[in-house]
């Protein structure tokens, strides 16, 4: 991992985009009738920051990254800030879902796979269901 990319800001959300896109194109019509659109966007989000981490370490600009995705994907009427923040934070505690989410993102975008997003429902129909 390196601190910076040879991606721009706006090929980076491109790349992550249709990582996301292909990746929930891919989900069982059972899958997606079982999980909220709502719980899909966290996962989704958690994803895409794995997928930054993967990118850049430098977490100013993978913050960045991920506000612009989330603006654009989803548009401005949420704090996409505070979410990002929050994500940042989970992300220096332990949180095994949140641990799992964001390292497919980090394979992901080292692979290039795109199977990823049904593991995640997958654990998200499994933590719904125990919980």
């Amino acid at each position: 991992m390196t601190s910076g990319t040879s991606e721009t800001d706006s090929e980076a959300y491109e790349l992550a985009s249709r990582t996301a896109d292909a990746q929930r194109a891919k989900l069982h019509e059972w899958q997606r009738n079982q999980i909220s659109d709502v719980d899909m966007q966290i996962g989704e989000t958690w994803f895409v920051w794995g997928f930054y981490s993967a990118m850049t370490n430098d977490i100013e600009r993978r913050k960045r990254l991920l506000v612009a995705y989330i603006n654009t994907k989803y548009g401005h009427g949420q704090n996409s800030e505070q979410l990002v923040g929050e994500i940042a934070k989970i992300a220096e505690e332990e949180n095994r879902l949140f641990d799992a989410i964001a390292a497919a993102g980090r394979q992901a975008y080292r692979e290039g796979g795109d199977a990823h997003l049904a593991t995640i429902a997958t654990i998200f129909l499994n933590v719904i269901r125990n919980h």
